[in-house]
C-alpha cells in the first residue's frame, strides 16, 4: 500500500513566496503596536485609533464630579477634583467604539469617566516588552456565595478572562 501524498513534494517558489510575504507582513510593526484610547484607557491597534486634537467632539459627556482626584503627597493636602473631561494624559488618540459613543453624546461604556479612573499606571508597569505584557493576566475575579436548600453554602466563582493574542504558526 503506497501513498502518493507521503512523502510531501516540495512547495513551489510561488508558494514560498506567498509564505514569506505573509509572514513579513504580520511581523510588522503595525500590525501589532498598540497605543492606549485617551478616554476608555484600553489598548488597541495604533492604526485604528484617531487623534483626539483633530476631532470636533463635545467632550463635556465626559466630566463627572467625585471620580478623580488629584493626587495627595501627605494626609493633610486637601481633596480636589481633577477640572475639566476624565482623559488619559498620556495619550491624544480615541479609539473607534469611544468615538461611535462620544460623537452621539454618550458615555462609553468602558470610559474612565464612568467610574474606571485609577490614576497613573506605576512606573514598573510603564516599560514592558510586548512578550511581558502577554505575560500579564488579563482576567478579571468575582465570586458569589449560595445558600442551598439544605442550609449548607455553597460556593461558585467565575472568571471574566480576555484573550491574549497568540501567534500564528508558521
Amino acid at each position: 500500500i503506497s501513498n502518493p501524498g507521503f512523502p510531501p513534494s516540495a512547495p513551489s517558489q510561488k508558494l514560498m513566496h506567498q509564505i514569506f510575504t505573509d509572514f513579513c507582513k504580520d511581523i510588522d510593526p503595525n500590525q501589532f503596536e498598540e497605543s492606549g484610547c485617551a478616554v476608555c484607557g484600553q489598548l488597541t491597534q495604533t492604526s485604528t485609533l484617531k487623534k483626539l486634537s483633530e476631532m470636533n467632539l463635545n467632550l463635556d459627556i465626559l466630566i463627572q464630579d467625585g471620580v478623580t482626584q488629584v493626587e495627595r503627597h501627605s494626609s493633610k493636602d486637601p481633596l480636589s477634583d481633577i477640572e475639566g473631561p476624565i482623559l488619559d494624559s498620556n495619550s491624544d488618540s480615541i479609539c473607534q467604539t469611544c468615538y461611535k459613543a462620544v460623537s452621539k453624546g454618550k458615555m462609553p461604556l468602558l470610559a474612565l469617566a464612568n467610574g474606571k479612573w485609577i490614576g497613573k499606571v506605576p512606573p514598573q508597569l510603564l516599560d514592558l516588552s510586548f512578550a511581558e505584557q502577554l505575560l500579564v493576566a488579563r482576567v478579571r475575579h468575582n465570586r458569589c456565595l449560595v445558600r442551598v436548600s439544605s442550609g449548607m453554602h455553597k460556593m461558585r466563582a467565575n472568571a471574566i478572562s480576555f484573550s491574549n493574542p497568540t501567534p500564528k504558526i508558521y
